[in-house]
């Protein structure tokens, strides 16, 4: 059997139409039948609350120079800030900020800081925690940073068992002040555990 030219467009025209619907069934089909998708849904099943844990004075020194040029692959790194102490307290923990640590911001492109800290805490009944410490800070002055702990035991096992958010405040508020030297300045982060 010979098919003419146009009859062969015709039918494949034919063929492409009917799979193109069959195709927008198929897809109303799945979809009608999962329900309205999640962003449609604003209905939050499990509420996340926030516990205030630690108010964490950081004390450093002044910034040292990261070199002689401050362009990096990730952005800007002009400073870091070497820790020199601190305090810190909560409801069921409190101690000092061990001297060594350090911040190591970069700012992206767009603005926005990078903040990387890794310094240890040493509780006042002797406990060592390592804190990382990492978020972002905006020109507003707002700081966001999502603190993560690792320390020996059982008395503590909390920090590392559960999830934080913490902000950072500079300058420290007069409530929160501590002593400080010369040429050194501080910051308060507040850290809170989700509950």
């Amino acid at each position: 059997m010979t098919i003419s030219r146009r009859k062969a467009v015709g039918l494949l025209g034919t063929v492409s139409l009917l799979s193109s619907v069959s195709a927008i069934a198929q897809s109303q089909t799945t979809s009608s039948s999962t329900g309205p998708s999640a962003i449609e849904s604003s209905e939050i099943y499990d509420p996340i609350g926030l516990e205030l844990v630690m108010n964490i004075n950081v004390i450093c020194s002044q910034p040292e120079s990261m070199g002689p040029e401050d362009n990096a692959a990730d952005g800007t790194r002009d400073n870091l800030w070497p820790i020199v102490g601190g305090r810190f307290s909560g409801p069921n923990i409190s101690g000092s900020v061990i001297p060594g640590g350090g911040d190591f911001p970069v700012v992206r492109p767009d603005g926005v800081t990078i903040i990387d800290a890794l310094y240890r805490l040493k509780t006042d009944d002797d406990y060592q925690i390592i804190i990382h410490n990492k978020g972002l800070g905006y020109e507003n002055g707002i700081f966001r940073l999502n603190p993560v702990f690792n320390v020996s035991g059982d008395k503590y096992s909390w920090l590392r068992e559960s999830t934080f958010v913490a902000n950072l405040i500079f300058p420290t508020p007069d409530a929160h002040k501590i002593p400080m030297g010369t040429d050194e300045n501080d910051r308060l982060i507040q850290v809170f555990r989700l509950t």
